[in-house]
């Protein structure tokens, strides 16, 4: 296994509520190494039940619940857009933190959007989205998990943006680290972060430990989406499994995922692979579910 990888992959103690900083040492590493552990464990992303959320038909504190029960998958994901409110309010997240350990399951990552750019030109803006991401550090670190996503993905000469981009990882990732014991992960999500090479590119730039990726199989827009993951790889914190249609035959029709977990599992990648399920006229836990015995299906066949 890739020793450089295998230190900027989480841990796969599940239950573990360490912070980032310790889970990715050398011994961690050489646990899942010596074959103790799954090389690619399920999580599912809150955003799969992203209509129900917003409907109200489902709660925050609902959500742990529902994906255990209707998925047998006990590690979440969380999306901050579905509960801004909550932001700063510890008692919301002790609570959440307790309803996910009476069912065994563990926490991972909270998807985070804001409106000030880590990326921006202006020091003053970026300094400010730190700052807005204060408190979902917070609420992370009380969930027992291991990083929040971000964004990079404003317009402009992709040079320049690169330049802000690694500036506001490095400081963003420092108060994380530093503060909170947990990673940062940047996601394809727009923009030049679409881009692979581009996303690549801004890694190496930031070059601190606790910074690294997500790879979306599904948000590379025009860009070749195989070569955007293996690009996105070798910085791999997570990886999000995302899934719309399926055939009969039980394959998800936008992407190829024996290819993709193949360019995964070749990488040394071991780690979460988060399932997000935006189909459309099939239930949330049915699509889940599609998409788990998918990914099942293919592990087994490159065993």
């Amino acid at each position: 296994m890739n020793r450089r990888h295998a230190l900027r992959t989480f841990a796969l103690s599940a239950g573990a509520t360490a912070p980032f900083l310790s889970s990715c040492s050398e011994e961690a590493a050489d646990e899942s190494a010596s074959g103790s552990e799954p090389w690619l464990k399920l999580a599912v992303q809150q955003y799969s039940f992203n209509k129900e959320l917003q409907s109200g038909a489902l709660t925050i504190p609902e959500y742990p619940q529902t994906v255990v029960e209707g998925t047998g998958i006990k590690a979440l994901e969380y999306f901050n857009g579905h509960m801004e409110e909550q932001a700063g309010k510890v008692a919301f997240f002790q609570n959440l933190r307790q309803r996910t350990d009476d069912l065994g399951a563990v926490n991972t990552m909270i998807l985070c959007r804001s409106k000030p750019a880590l990326d921006s030109p202006d020091p003053a803006v970026r300094a400010a989205a730190i700052e807005g991401y204060r408190p979902w550090l917070e609420a992370m670190q009380i969930l027992g998990g291991q990083c929040i996503r971000v964004d990079v993905r404003s317009p402009g000469d992709p040079e320049e943006q690169k330049k802000h981009a690694i500036e506001g990882l490095r400081a963003l990732s420092t108060v994380a680290g530093d503060e909170f014991g947990l990673a940062i992960v940047v996601e394809n999500h727009g923009n030049h972060s679409s881009n692979g090479a581009w996303v690549a590119e801004v890694m190496k730039g930031v070059d601190i430990e606790n910074c690294g990726t997500l790879p979306d199989f599904q948000n590379f827009k025009e860009y070749d989406p195989y070569q955007g993951v293996g690009e996105m790889m070798p910085w791999a914190k997570i990886v999000c499994a995302k899934a719309k249609d399926f055939d009969a035959a039980g394959n998800e029709t936008n992407v190829d995922y024996r290819r993709m977990l193949k360019i995964v599992k070749e990488s040394g990648f071991r780690g979460y692979i988060g399932i997000e399920f935006e189909g459309h006229g099939v239930p949330p836990v049915e699509g889940i579910n599609l998409t788990k015995n998918l990914i099942e299906t293919v592990i087994g066949e490159l065993a």
